[in-house]
């Protein structure tokens, strides 16, 4: 059997296929005990004689890589930005990811939390279960316009629920000259939006992208979402506009630093939705994320070129095969037969 580790809580704890392919293939999972991403030394110990790594948001750095030895990484979802692609490129090791099987479960957590906000669901339910019943007025969603950074899969898909509930959508991305909805550059779609809702990677393009300058753009009273990465949003500017009354609320499910710190202000702030960077935790979205997870595994660990091509570190690797033989190779990485 060849030895890989998992960490995605939600693969280990919902029933399906993606179990029975691992098997099958005659991979053998080492799980985690912890209910929380692991920082590096944690990882290193996990991987430690496992050729191949199933990961979500736990850090994947230089020492990781080196703990197993990894030979192939499969990300869990869209974000890389806790993988250090350098690293894994210089130890030719390739880096693929599930992508957009998770689109439509991040698109649905987003509209539930705009209309949570809209309606202040989740602060008249602390309300009640206090003994209160006072009733928040609330906004109805249909006619305001939403406004979408990033839409890749994710976007587009929140953009035509968006549509459905009557919805005016536009959107930025720097990736795209044409869309089904109006393009704005990212000052004026703050300025023009009533709910803005990020759905970009991190990377040092977009960290610290929302900071308190950009906030200040958006339209008093309107509503921020993120359900990307905590790092593209300034916390701290948040809970001051929150305090202040610029934004009417805000959506958070993911963080500068997870899990969130207990001395977080947003904690206090009732007017902020937080949830544990839960987008993609669904029944659905896990099992054809697994399923995809550890199909890319099984064709990276065997060597082939078309995984190695649509790696996230794919030009990365090119140089450094140019310049030496790569180390791996279909008998590399062996799968024993299920």
């Amino acid at each position: 059997m060849t030895r890989v580790a998992v960490t995605p809580r939600s693969f280990r704890s919902t029933p399906g296929p993606h179990h029975e392919l691992l098997s099958d293939h005659g991979l053998e999972a080492r799980y985690p005990h912890q209910d929380r991403p692991l920082n590096a030394p944690e990882m290193a110990e996990l991987v430690a004689e496992c050729s191949g790594l199933i990961v979500g948001v736990d850090a994947v750095t230089a020492e990781v890589l080196d703990a197993g030895p990894l030979l192939a990484v499969v990300k869990y979802g869209s974000g890389t930005d806790n993988i250090d692609l350098k690293a894994a490129a210089s130890r030719s090791i390739p880096i693929v990811k599930t992508g957009a099987a998770n689109a439509a479960s991040v698109a649905e957590l987003t509209i539930g939390l705009i209309l949570a906000l809209a309606r202040g669901i989740t602060t008249m339910d602390r309300r009640v279960r206090s003994g209160s019943w006072s009733r928040i007025i609330g906004v109805e969603i249909a006619g305001r316009t939403i406004g979408i950074v990033g839409y890749g899969k994710i976007g587009q898909e929140v953009g035509q629920r968006a549509t459905a509930l009557g919805m005016n959508v536009v959107a930025h991305d720097p990736d795209l000259t044409q869309a089904d909805v109006p393009l704005l550059d990212l000052d004026e779609l703050l300025e023009s939006s009533d709910i803005v809702s990020l759905h970009v990677p991190l990377m040092p393009a977009t960290e610290g992208l929302i900071d308190a300058a950009r906030i200040a753009r958006m339209r008093p009273g309107g509503f921020l979402v993120n359900a990307a990465r905590g790092g593209i949003v300034d916390e701290e500017a948040v809970a001051d506009a929150l305090e202040t009354g610029h934004l009417a609320g805000a959506a958070l499910d993911s963080f500068s630093h997870e899990p969130l710190p207990a001395s977080s202000r947003l904690r206090d702030i009732d007017s902020v939705i937080l949830t544990p960077h839960c987008g993609a935790a669904t029944v659905e979205a896990t099992v054809r994320a697994g399923t995809m997870a550890v199909e890319l595994l099984v064709k990276a660990l065997s060597g082939q070129s078309t995984e190695r091509n649509a790696a996230m570190n794919a030009a990365d690797l090119a140089v450094i095969a140019s310049v030496s033989p790569r180390s791996i190779s279909p008998t590399s990485a062996t799968l024993d037969p299920a």
